[in-house]
């Protein structure tokens, strides 16, 4: 019990002064570009040498609020995706809405973790469009926001930021989890999934206020 005690009293200890330090809000708004191939593949290469080509790269947008130390991201990408299996080429568009924390450091770097669900829109060249589920099928009717919320895999990420003024200039992580709140009971599924499948990408934002 005094183990835990004393746990917790140093999680506030540390917590307390950051959140009082930081701004009461801060809104932050800009691009971000998503690495196309996963951390494994690019460990299985061996080389980051590919990482320097920009036709590789998802572009996107990426909005931050931040209020004291809770924060909720949302970031939208558009690229094109090809099916490994039929090479079928699609248009795939992806939304990503993560709550949850984000502290300042000494001033010039800031870190943040979150998780939400990720949102995958794939349409084919005849213009039909379907949101892809956790299991990597389709949602019956995917016009419906509640089957495309409770089927969509939830995603973590998390972000390493620099502060250049009103600028921030950095690194993120996203690993979509096998977790979806269809099956909100299953939160073993959270943490379940691999390391290497996530994918790095780089945000430069700015701060509105």
């Amino acid at each position: 019990m005094k183990k835990k005690s004393m746990v917790l009293l140093l999680i506030v200890c540390v917590m307390l002064p950051t959140a009082l330090s930081a701004a009461v809000v801060d809104l932050s708004l800009g691009a971000t570009a998503q690495y196309n191939q996963t951390l494994g593949q690019i460990k299985d290469a061996d080389s980051f040498d590919g990482m320097g080509d920009f036709k590789k790269y998802t572009l996107g947008a990426d909005l931050r609020v931040k209020l004291l130390i809770a924060e909720v991201d949302v970031v939208g990408t558009f690229g094109n995706y090809t099916d490994e299996v039929t090479l079928d080429e699609y248009t795939e568009i992806s939304a990503l809405t993560t709550a949850g924390i984000s502290m300042d450091l000494l001033g010039f770097m800031r870190l943040g973790f979150g998780m939400g669900p990720r949102f995958r829109v794939l349409i084919d060249d005849a213009g039909k469009a379907n949101i892809i589920a956790a299991d990597g099928s389709g949602v019956d009717s995917w016009q419906n926001f509640g089957d495309a919320f409770v089927q969509s895999p939830v995603a973590v990420r998390a972000t390493v930021d620099f502060n250049l003024g009103n600028i921030m200039l950095g690194l993120n992580y996203t690993l979509d989890t096998e977790y979806t709140f269809k099956n909100a009971a299953e939160v073993n599924k959270l943490f379940s999934g691999d390391l290497d499948n996530g994918k790095v990408g780089v945000s430069l934002l700015f701060s509105l206020f």
